[in-house]
């Protein structure tokens, strides 16, 4: 699916590489319906509506989530960025449904609980085709060279660079069962969903075995086991 060289390369340039039209429409499809099965399970206990969406440890939940983040296709983009022993450091599920008018603020990953070592590898999958009208992803190229930056509380999110300035990244649009892996310092976005479909996204985030919090230097348990070497 990929040459190491040429992933490291532009990993290393960008913080950021597209995957498309990896998956079957069938399995997309699949984890989509079973995701929106529990999404609506949620909104009814919670007795609130919003037109975005989430559902955080969702692979812990659905046992269907948890396979699919031991896809070959994902796991070997992974272990290539992070080495062979790996866990499923965080996931969750967001849909951004039509009326959704607020882009969601620039940001870095590692900023919502910074840990070691970093950066560890989030990937977005399309559940369904993400077009820059209904609220694809942005991500500003090299902005994880910069490390982690200060961050502010915004109406969306945390922020971590102005929706102002003059340089706005690049939009990734992904047609359903594509994917964009990118590193958790890298600088993204997501914009307002102004069409009358809804947009399916399923964030997995892998990360080293021995992750910890950066603060208090203590193990992060609360993570999956995906990829171990023979040796380890």
């Amino acid at each position: 699916m990929f040459e190491d060289g040429s992933l490291h390369e532009q990993m290393k340039r960008d913080g950021f590489v597209a995957f498309h039209q990896v998956f079957d429409a069938n399995v997309i499809d699949s984890i989509a319906d079973s995701i929106e099965l529990q999404l609506e399970s949620e909104q009814a206990g919670s007795g609130r509506k919003s037109v975005v969406k989430f559902s955080q440890k969702i692979a812990e939940q659905l046992p269907l989530i948890l396979e699919f983040a031991k896809r070959p296709e994902l796991v070997s983009v992974a272990t290539c960025l992070l080495g062979p022993n790996l866990d499923l450091y965080f996931n969750q599920a967001v849909y951004k449904y039509p009326g959704d008018q607020k882009p969601f603020s620039w940001h870095q990953d590692d900023a919502y609980g910074p840990v070691e070592p970093s950066p560890y590898l989030t990937i977005w999958i399309a559940l369904s085709d993400a077009t820059i009208e209904n609220g694809c992803l942005w991500a500003l190229p090299g902005s994880h060279l910069d490390g982690l930056r200060n961050h502010d509380r915004s109406d969306f999110g945390l922020s971590g660079y102005s929706m102002d300035a003059e340089d706005q990244g690049v939009p990734l649009p992904l047609s359903k069962g594509s994917f964009v892996a990118m590193w958790s310092t890298t600088m993204h976005k997501s914009g307002a969903n102004t069409t009358a479909s809804v947009r399916k996204g399923l964030v997995l985030q892998y990360a080293p075995v021995g992750l910890k919090h950066k603060a208090s230097g203590m193990a992060i348990t609360s993570k999956t086991p995906i990829s171990r070497s023979i040796s380890s």
